[in-house]
This record gives structure tokens, sequence and C-alpha cells, in this order.
């Protein structure tokens, strides 16, 4: 057996790794190095490991077909030589290489304090997210989460599948319920967000820093709504600033 007990796994096209999120990747990548941990990249092949049923069901909508590819890579990982495994989206940039994903119990995902226009005003809401989770050996969320995820596709209407529906929204809901351990560490930025940090400030930047309990060391760009030349600049000047905190 390796002497590596921690693996960080992404999946990430050829295509896309040509992009900003190649830069994402590499940032990923260096840190995981940089912790001794093993890196794992894969493509598209990760969606085989979902059943049939539930990639036809889904369709186009691969984000829902991500969300148990993901429980299912870990779960394999684990079950082969891994004692820990960890899953970052390929659009999560790690900025500050002190980042630390050290969890207490067996299993933690991500927080994200998302920062969106409602009804003319800005307004923060904090919600679980899965750019980030990790797992223990032995963790039974594991399992109840692939046979929740599952269970809901089994049941759901194709025409009324959200791209969140087994993802961000089932967790933030279960979240309220189980209190899972959470890493702010890796939070999210929302298209507002990110424009305000490309043009160096502005109100919704400022909410985020005053909503956010814990300086955040790495962010999920969130691909299915960034704007590639954004993103880019959103990159430059993260790696070259100072991490928005609470003011």
């Amino acid at each position: 057996m390796s002497s590596v007990t921690t693996c960080v796994i992404q999946s990430c096209s050829p295509s896309q790794r040509e992009g900003w999120m190649g830069q994402c990747v590499e940032s990923v990548q260096h840190w995981a190095e940089g912790k001794g941990y093993r890196h794992h990249l894969l493509s598209d092949e990760i969606f085989k490991l979902v059943p049939d049923w539930y990639r036809e069901k889904a369709g186009r909508k691969l984000p829902v077909v991500a969300d148990l590819a993901r429980l299912l890579l870990i779960q394999r990982a684990l079950e082969k030589e891994y004692e820990e495994a960890i899953w970052l989206d390929a659009d999560v940039l790690v900025f500050d290489p002190s980042l630390s994903l050290e969890i207490k119990g067996s299993c933690a995902f991500g927080q994200e304090v998302w920062v969106q226009e409602h009804e003319g005003r800005y307004a923060a809401r904090r919600n679980v997210h899965n750019g980030v989770c990790v797992f223990r050996r032995g963790c039974v969320v594991l399992p109840f989460l692939i046979q929740t995820v599952e269970s809901i596709m089994r049941r759901i209407h194709p025409d009324h599948i959200a791209p969140q529906i087994v993802g961000p929204k089932l967790l933030t809901a279960l979240h309220s319920i189980c209190a899972f351990d959470l890493l702010p560490e890796v939070g999210a930025l929302s298209p507002d967000v990110c424009r305000d940090i490309a043009t160096g400030g502005g109100p919704a930047l400022d909410l985020l820093r005053r909503k956010s309990e814990t300086k955040p060391k790495a962010v999920n760009l969130c691909a299915s709504l960034a704007d590639a030349e954004l993103a880019a600049r959103v990159i430059e000047t993260l790696r070259n600033s100072v991490v928005p905190a609470r003011a």
C-alpha cells in the first residue's frame, strides 16, 4: 500500500484545461503536492461510473451527474488504498497555499457566502456546497448520500431536475438537520463579486467582506456562470492580493 494516505480528486476535460480552469487545476495540484497528498486528475470518464438510468434521466445536466460521480470516486478511493479523500471542483482556485482541510470528524463540505442582487439590493446567503468535500474511510455519511442522491433521481420527474438538487441544495437542507462540519476556507464567488474584484471594488464585494466570518484561501469561480475573460482577471487579482475578508 502507498505511504500516502490522502488523495485529492479532480475532473477536468482537456479542452477546459486550455483556458482559465487549467490555472485553477494547477493551483490545486501544487497545493496537494505541497501537503504531500496524491493528486488524481480525471476527465469525462468519471461519468461512466454513474448508472445508465441516472445519466439518461439527467440528460444534458452534467453537473447533476457529476454530483453522484464525485461520491462514487471518493468511495472507490477509500475502498482501495486511501484513508482520506478530498474532492475539489476544477473551477476552484487555491490562491493561498497555507490552506488546510484538516477535519475533526469523518466528513466535511464547503461553505459559501453567495452574494446576489435581490429586489434592487444585494443579499448574502450562506450555503453548503460540494465544490470541496472531504471524507475519511468508514464515514457513514458517504453511503447515505449516495443512496439519497440515487433515490431522489429515481423519483423526480426529468422536467423538475434543478441544477443543484442533489448537490448544494441537498447538502444545505441536510445540514440544517445534521450540522455537518463545514469548510468556509473554500468559498465561492458569484458573478457580481467577481466583477467587483476585477474592477477594484464594489457593493457586492463589500457585502461579502461583511458577511464572511472566515478568511477564504480558495474559491470556486463557478464555471457554469463565469465569463472566461472575467474569470482570468479574477485569478490574476486574487493571486496578487489579500483574500476578501470581513471588514
